[in-house]
């Protein structure tokens, strides 16, 4: 196909003022972290770095992360971890979404907050919408995750840790 340049420069001017659309995998790197959510197997998350470079490359000094995941309050089929994951370097935006799919992990920059995304979902906050950051997805064995993120839901608090093996 080929674009002339007037849509070229159509397409510079819409990438001027919209969010550029996000990757899950088509700049997946070979990283690979640990997620353990207490009673379920491991899984293996896989890192957005090529898109979310300095997101990464905070998360990695900061590693391991632990503490409780709780059910988030405004956001739909999501949870997020009690302790703030402070990466204080992390000020921008990086593969950033309105409309997280299940099994993305994310980053919310300017809260510190670690969530996970399990299904439907639209990131919110009292205070209205949030954009989250992708930085990491779920590879594989998405049903289980899927039900430890839901009995966060039933039963409250689930001990997690993110590490880099």
């Amino acid at each position: 196909m080929a674009v002339t340049k007037k849509e070229r420069d159509l397409l510079a001017a819409y990438a001027a003022v919209w969010p550029q659309p996000i990757s899950r995998g088509t700049d997946a790197s070979t990283l690979t972290l640990t997620l353990e959510i207490d009673g379920f197997p491991a899984f293996c998350v896989r890192l957005l770095d090529g898109v979310a470079p300095a997101i990464t490359q905070a998360l990695l000094v900061r590693l391991p992360f632990e503490g409780h995941l709780i059910h988030s309050a405004w956001s739909g089929s999501g949870v997020r971890a009690l302790e703030p994951m402070d990466l204080p370097d992390v000020t921008g935006h990086e593969n950033s979404t309105f409309f997280p799919v299940p099994g993305d992990l994310c980053y919310t920059v300017g809260h510190a907050e670690f969530t996970l995304f399990y299904g439907d979902a639209s990131p919110s906050m009292a205070s209205g919408r949030v954009r989250e950051s992708v930085f990491g997805v779920i590879e594989d064995d998405l049903l289980p995750f899927q039900q430890a993120c839901m009995l966060t839901r039933l039963s409250g608090l689930r001990a997690f840790i993110l590490r880099f093996d």
